[in-house]
């Protein structure tokens, strides 16, 4: 019986080796283990206790989580020395509200809540990214002035926003372009890495070299819409038009006269402000800058250093048109 008994157990004993053996070969991550370390379990030729030999199974890594969709750009960081020119151009301050639309590992937003004692919100799609930002953000001690979103940007609301940055592709860029138009008040600042908007021109751009390598950032401000016609009252000169119609396209306008259709001048918008430089013919005979501001439906400008020429306008009812056509269906 006692022999009988031995045999049994080395029998278990080479099963076991075995076992390990061949899982060992079959996966790193599955492991068959001999317990040796129990107390009382004692190898010796003939004689040892069966019932202290156990096989156990280590438990298999946590698979990373996935995205709900597959990114549409696989996550580049942006190197520090230019997230520090970013948030310059876009004057990052204490009251703004940064966004980051793929946010990466959080470094932007990151930096600007540190720095400038800003708040911010990243958006990633990836919750591996989404994760990481909010470990940074633990480490730098800034995670009480910071959200991190697992979201598609392209689904997101960023309407509160006054600082946009961005790192995507210049055709993600154009299809975020509608979005960031409808959502953005007038004078947010968008600054975007490597990539542009299409044919709404930056309304600033820097290049930095680090690590031997050239960087771009393009800055613009969200202009205020100004497009459509306008009925013009308050002009003490009385050389004004009584209207004028205004085409804007992004930030930059021309201006007609509403009765002749003629040329009055060209200017740019610059968020909820303006400046229009009038041509020498029509309806001045030397040219003049008036500079203006745009409150919804109405416009209150003059010419610097000259009460003579203030004037108000008023915006006709459904006249305004869309600033990005792309947008129109």
């Amino acid at each position: 019986m006692k022999r009988r008994t031995t045999l049994v157990a080395v029998a278990l004993l080479g099963l076991a080796i075995l076992t390990t053996e061949t899982s060992a070969a079959q996966s790193e991550s599955v492991k068959s283990i001999v317990d040796l370390s129990v107390p009382g379990l004692q190898l010796k030729i003939g004689s040892f206790s069966a019932d202290s030999l156990t096989v156990a199974q280590a438990p298999e890594a946590a698979s990373p989580a996935k995205p709900k969709k597959e990114p549409d750009i696989h996550y580049v960081p942006t190197p520090q020395e230019l997230v520090d020119v970013m948030l310059d151009m876009a004057r990052v301050g204490k009251d703004d509200v940064v966004y980051d639309l793929g946010s990466g590992d959080g470094r932007l937003i990151i930096t600007a809540a540190k720095k400038y004692g800003a708040s911010g919100v990243g958006i990633d799609i990836d919750p591996q990214r989404i994760a990481e930002s909010r470990e940074n953000a633990k480490k730098s001690g800034v995670e009480d002035r910071l959200r991190f979103l697992e979201q598609d940007l392209f689904e997101s609301d960023f309407h509160e926003a006054t600082v946009v940055t961005l790192y995507l592709l210049s055709e993600l860029n154009l299809r975020l372009r509608p979005q960031l138009l409808a959502q953005l008040k007038p004078g947010t600042r968008v600054v975007s890495h490597a990539f542009m908007m299409g044919d709404w021109q930056p309304d600033e751009h820097k290049t930095i070299e680090t690590n031997g390598k050239s960087y771009d950032a393009y800055y613009w401000v969200v202009p205020a819409n100004m497009s459509g016609h306008w009925k013009v009252t308050g002009d003490r000169s009385s050389d004004f038009p009584r209207s004028v119609n205004v085409d804007q396209k992004f930030q930059k306008i021309i201006v007609y006269s509403g009765d002749t259709g003629e040329l009055l001048g060209e200017g740019k918008v610059n968020g909820a402000t303006f400046t229009l430089g009038t041509m020498t013919k029509g309806a001045y005979p030397e040219p003049k800058l008036f500079q203006g501001k745009i409150d919804g439906d109405t416009i209150q400008a003059t010419t610097p250093g000259n009460e003579e020429h203030r004037w108000r306008a008023t915006r006709e009812a459904g006249s305004k048109t869309a600033l990005d056509a792309s947008a129109v269906n």
